[in-house]
Parts: C-alpha cells; sequence; structure tokens
C-alpha cells in the first residue's frame, strides 16, 4: 500500500468516526474556549499536504499492473512465448519490491532498465507494440478511476449527513437570505435538503465522468497504433475497463476527462464553499444563529473570547484553489494542438486530496453543527422576513391587487424601522395608515389576520407544496434523498466490485501464464 493510499484510507475511516478526534484533551495546541481535541477530520485540513504524492509516484502502481497484462496478452497472442511472457512476469516482481524503496525506479524507462538488468534481454520484449504515451495515458485513467471512487465515496457520506441534519430540524424555523438580507421565513431542514440536492447533482457528475474515464486507451501506442496484432480488449479487460478509447489519437491525445474531472471539482466545490460561508456569516458575534462545535474551530493566541471558524475558511480556500486547478489544465490544452503532449497540465494528487480533506471536514462540521433554534425563530418573527405574508395577507382579505399591497406594506415598514417596532408588534392602525397614504383610503382586515401573517411558524407550514419548506413538503424531500444515497451506494458497491472481479482476473491470467511457461 502506498502512502497516499494510507493516508486516504486513515482520513476516510476517521471521517466516517463521529466525534473521532485526535490528540488529547491535554494537547498545548489547543486553549482558550477550543481546548477540547481537534476534530479528526478538521486535522485533515493541516496534514494533507504534507502527505500529497507526486503524479509519478502516485499512478506508479497501476503501471505495474499494466505492464502484466499487456504481457499476459502478448503470450496469449503469441506474439511472445509463454516461457519468456514467464520471466518477464517474475522479474516484474522482483523490480516492483525494488521500487517500493526506490523512487529513481518509479519512471519507465528507469524501471525497464532495472528489469534487463535483473533478466536479461529479454525484457525489452515487454514494450512490443507500445509506446510510452499509451501507458502513461492509461495508468492515469487507471489512477483518477480510483480518486473518482473516493470522492464519490465523500460526497454521498456528506450527502448522507446533511439529510440526517435536515430530519432533526424539520421545525427549526429560520431566514432565508437573498443578497445577504433576510428574504422569507423557512426551515433549516429546508435549506439542508437544497444542499443535498446540489450535492446529487455533483454525485451524478463524478459518476457520468467515471463512465468516461473508464475507457482504455492501451494499444494506441505513440497514436498512430502499432502493426503488432494486440488484443486491445482483453488488457482493457484485465484492467478493469468497460470499453476502450477507440481512436489512437484519441488514445494518447485525449485530456477532456482531466479536464472534466477539474471542472467538476470546481462546480462542486464551489458549492461547498458556498455552504462554509454561509455558516460562517450564522457563527458570527453578529449573528449568532449557530455555534461550531470547538472540535473544528481554531484558536487565538492573544484573544481568549475567540473561537476562530477554521475549518470553513480553509474549506473556502481549497475552492478558491480549484478554480486555479482548473483554469491551468484549460490553459494548456488552449497551447497546444490536438497530439500527445507534455505541456498538458494533469490534476494534480495534492488538489484532489484537497477536495477530500474539504468533504470531510465539512461532513464533521455539519454533524456537529449547534443551531440556535430560538434565536432563528426570534430572527424570523422580529426582522421583517413575514411581511411577504403579510401583503398576501392584504390582497386575501382586501381585493386589492398585489402590487398595491406591496407598496402599503413597504411604508409600514419604513414607520416600523423608524419608531424602531419590530415586525412581529406591526398592528392594524400601521396598516391603515400606510394604505390611507398609498391608496387614499383604509382596508378592512382583522387583527386575526395580521397576526396569522406575522407568525413564521404558520408562514413555513402554509408553504407546503412541492420542494416549499413546510415540515411534510420536506419529509418528502428527506425520503426521496434517502432513497437516491441508497442506489448512489449501491452503484458505488458494484464500481468496486467490477474492479476486484478485475483485480483477480488478471491476477488468474498471471498465474496461468507463469505456469505455462516454466521450463518442463
Amino acid at each position: 500500500m502506498t502512502a497516499r493510499f494510507r493516508f486516504v484510507a486513515t482520513a476516510t475511516l476517521l471521517a466516517m468516526v463521529p466525534f473521532a478526534y485526535a490528540g488529547t484533551s491535554n494537547d498545548a495546541t489547543r486553549i482558550g474556549r477550543t481546548s477540547v481535541p481537534k476534530a479528526a477530520e478538521f486535522q485533515e485540513l493541516y496534514d494533507f499536504d504534507a502527505a500529497a504524492q507526486t503524479l509519478p509516484d502516485a499512478t506508479f502502481p497501476y503501471e505495474v499492473r499494466v505492464h502484466r497484462a499487456h504481457v499476459v496478452m502478448l503470450a496469449e497472442r503469441g506474439i511472445i512465448g509463454h516461457t519468456d511472457a514467464a520471466k518477464i512476469l517474475r522479474g516484474l516482481d522482483v523490480v516492483d519490491a525494488r521500487a517500493k524503496t526506490d523512487a529513481s525506479l518509479r519512471t519507465y524507462l528507469p524501471f525497464e532498465a532495472a528489469l534487463i538488468k535483473a533478466i536479461g534481454p529479454v525484457a525489452g520484449r515487454m514494450h512490443t507494440g507500445r509506446s510510452r504515451n499509451d501507458l502513461a495515458n492509461t495508468v492515469n485513467r487507471m489512477y483518477y478511476r480510483e480518486r473518482l471512487d473516493e470522492v464519490i465515496t465523500a460526497l454521498i457520506a456528506l450527502r448522507a449527513t446533511v439529510v440526517d441534519k435536515a430530519a432533526d430540524h424539520l421545525d427549526t424555523v429560520m431566514v432565508v437570505y437573498t443578497h445577504r438580507k433576510e428574504a422569507q421565513p423557512i426551515t433549516l431542514a429546508h435549506y439542508l435538503m437544497a444542499i443535498s440536492e446540489s450535492l446529487g447533482k455533483s454525485i451524478d457528475r463524478y459518476e457520468q465522468l467515471y463512465a468516461r474515464m473508464n475507457q482504455s486507451p492501451l494499444g494506441a501506442a505513440a497514436s498512430a497504433g502499432t502493426g503488432w496484432p494486440l488484443d486491445r480488449k482483453r488488457t482493457a479487460d484485465l484492467l478493469g475497463f468497460d470499453g476502450l478509447v477507440v481512436d489512437t489519437i484519441e488514445g494518447t491525445a485525449g485530456w477532456d476527462h482531466i479536464a472534466e474531472f477539474a471542472s467538476d471539482n470546481a462546480i462542486y466545490l464551489s458549492g461547498l464553499g458556498r455552504l462554509a460561508s454561509e455558516i460562517q456569516l450564522w457563527s458570527t458575534d453578529e449573528y449568532r444563529s449557530a455555534e461550531l462545535d470547538p472540535a473544528f474551530a481554531g484558536i487565538s493566541s492573544i484573544m481568549p473570547q475567540k473561537k476562530n471558524p477554521d475549518s470553513l475558511e480553509r474549506t473556502r480556500q481549497i475552492a478558491a484553489n480549484s478554480v486555479g486547478a482548473l483554469t491551468s489544465v484549460l490553459t494548456s490544452l488552449n497551447a497546444i494542438e490536438y497530439q500527445h503532449s507534455v505541456v498538458r497540465v494533469p490534476l494534480e494528487p495534492r488538489s484532489i486530496d484537497a477536495l477530500m480533506a474539504a468533504t470531510h471536514a465539512m461532513t464533521g462540521v455539519v454533524r456537529t453543527l449547534q443551531p440556535d433554534k430560538a434565536r432563528m425563530l426570534r430572527y424570523a418573527a422580529e426582522n421583517f422576513s413575514t411581511m411577504t405574508d403579510l401583503a398576501d395577507a392584504l390582497v386575501r382579505e382586501t381585493g386589492i391587487d398585489f402590487r398595491e399591497a406591496h407598496e402599503v406594506i413597504a411604508r409600514v415598514v419604513n414607520e416600523a424601522i423608524d419608531k424602531g417596532v419590530t415586525a412581529n408588534r406591526i398592528d392594524n392602525a400601521m396598516i391603515q395608515r400606510a394604505a390611507k397614504a398609498q391608496l387614499g383610503h383604509g382596508l378592512t382586515i382583522s387583527d386575526a389576520a395580521i397576526r396569522d401573517a406575522l407568525d413564521p411558524v404558520r408562514g413555513v407550514a402554509r408553504r407546503n407544496g412541492e420542494g416549499g419548506p413546510a415540515p411534510d413538503a420536506v419529509r418528502r424531500m428527506i425520503a426521496t434523498a434517502r432513497t437516491e444515497i441508497a442506489a448512489e451506494r449501491e452503484r458505488e458497491g458494484r464500481r468496486r466490485d467490477a474492479q476486484a472481479v478485475a483485480s483477480r482476473r488478471l491476477d488468474a491470467a498471471v498465474s496461468s501464464v507463469e505456469a505455462s511457461g516454466k521450463p518442463q
């Protein structure tokens, strides 16, 4: 197992354990209001950079698998003898073991030279009908394919956490904002289900990309293919690909799958960054609508009152960096012709590790977030988010059109602000004064209708249409989301099972060739 795989496996495991905190309670780096141990998901935001691999190191394990599959196919096609193939396969085990501790062997030509030194000139037969061009493009696709699966897994876990949090807050009335101004009453559950829907679209994009990524370019050679009678479908099958990149030029020149990965990352992380930004606003001293768990907050070395939203800000930084990665990939493609070229910028492992760290951190943030339900409800009641309902009430009760009602209530709001009256204290007299000023006459509306319109809880309950914030409407969305998550997990399992089957198939094919190539 490579260093990257150890890191990802550990980080993923920690992310799946609720309240799995790193460190100890007397850790001297945790002081003040955040003296509790730092959450493991939060710590990952600090650790991923140092643990990141280079792309050659990250892709090397896949390269050895490609060597084995190619040699098996050459032997099965009679292009090389089984005795030579068996000798090459045994030599691969030797050099592969050396490469685990000798980084200089993790590129093709030094690896091939070491193989020739280990088993003699027969090693040169391994490269028959192949180029470093199709080799590199194949191992890249195998690496990115596995990282895509990790990303999808992390997003499914985040989405499930968001939905679970929503289910706990069906009656937590709050205000939805537009233009960073209070708009109308909703619930926290309603807001979170919007995040769930956005995550579902990102998962869908990644799954579609996986299908395009999982196509084998092996056999394209340098770009023009080869005169040797290769069986490209056989190597694709041994390596777990679903099909071929058919045209040999596209096999070595194509890079849209890399650009698409970078684009999907930037789209997803932009949404995650927006969630982080919103939670950061909620947790400010001015809003105080929600509190970060101290295990996901940073400290100040001088100000004892501080709980800095480091997990949120580092996530937002990662989101910003993802746009840079996409720009680099696209700019490199715009600068070259449609051919194989090292001008093309890859998506570095660090960029994907950053995405994983941000996803794990935000999963923990959402899971442990502490909303202030009473304060949220008070804001919804006092700060004029119910004014649309009040205008609607005028339309229903008096028969005036909505635009007239809109302008009457705007006058009411201006008077309330001028006099320091909160929204829930607006009365019939204020409405009558505004109506006379705007329309030239008063309006007949009951005090009960006004109180009903100014109650944010009742306003939420009225919005029971599909996709609305009423508890029943949100319950329906939660049920749908959980069905979708179950299907996402099922597809995730099928992808992993397919790769496990392909790995066993390759092992069996290697064993068969080695057995048939033994000296009699």
